[in-house]
């Protein structure tokens, strides 16, 4: 079936999201709500050329699918809460919840941790220097201390393509372009580059297509979800 990018939007999310364009509007729905967390019953279905520009047409109709209305990639579907109940902004504002903090010493101190996983393979900064050298050789890129093997990460897209969602499961050097620190990380979805093998050498296992190396820089590590399959391309090794 042919699939469309449509830009999704609520009064608490903003999304670019990928779906089949046969989707009828009563399915459609009730994947809307996991991603807007508002119920069917009480979602408002408009869709226009843009965010900015067109009139607004209404996804009225429950038999109707996105085909038969003239959705096409690159609209924007608006989705309004109808729920008598509904307090806007109460999944967004994030001013009432208490943030998690270690201190330096209590984060030291943690087996499970990135600066752990350094000490006990000698790496980074904790690498043996070599007899030849006075200094040990700069850093090719700044070494993150808050990414673990295990951890839920968001891998940032380049070049207009969209973040994508998966799990750490290699921190550390690896000889892969000019070398110095990667972070490998299994997608949630198949729009990888491999199995956790590069150029003949493993540093981790997956199914085929979920295995990128990135960046640090290119991670951030959070409570993410499992991402949903008909959601959306990282430029990534």
């Amino acid at each position: 079936m042919p699939l469309i990018n449509i830009f999704v939007s609520s009064p608490d999310t903003y999304s670019e999201r990928r779906f089949e364009s046969s989707l009828v509007v009563s399915e459609l729905q009730e994947k809307l709500y996991s991603i807007t967390g508002i119920s069917p019953q009480f979602q408002r279905l408009s869709v226009s050329h843009s965010s900015s520009a067109g009139q607004p047409q209404s996804l009225d109709d429950q038999n109707r699918s996105l085909d038969s209305y003239g959705v096409k990639d690159g609209y924007h579907l608006k989705v309004d809460n109808l729920d008598p109940n509904a307090r806007p902004g109460e999944f967004s504002d994030v001013s009432g919840v208490n943030k998690f903090e270690l201190s330096n010493e209590e984060y030291e101190s943690r087996p499970d941790t990135v600066l752990a996983h350094l000490k006990a393979n000698k790496m980074g900064r904790f690498a043996p220097v070599p007899e030849n050298l006075s200094h040990p050789p700069p850093p090719s890129h700044a070494l993150p201390e808050n990414v673990s093997v295990g951890s839920r990460c968001q891998v940032a897209g380049e070049g207009g393509n969209m973040d994508r969602i998966g799990t750490v499961r290699f921190v550390g050097i690896a000889e892969i372009g000019k070398g110095g620190v990667w972070i490998g990380v299994e997608l949630d979805e198949p729009v990888g580059k491999g199995d956790g093998e590069v150029e003949g050498k493993r540093y981790f296992s997956c199914s085929p297509k979920h295995a990128i190396f990135v960046r640090p820089e290119k991670i951030t590590t959070g409570d993410f979800p499992e991402e949903d399959l008909m959601a959306d391309d990282v430029d990534e090794i």
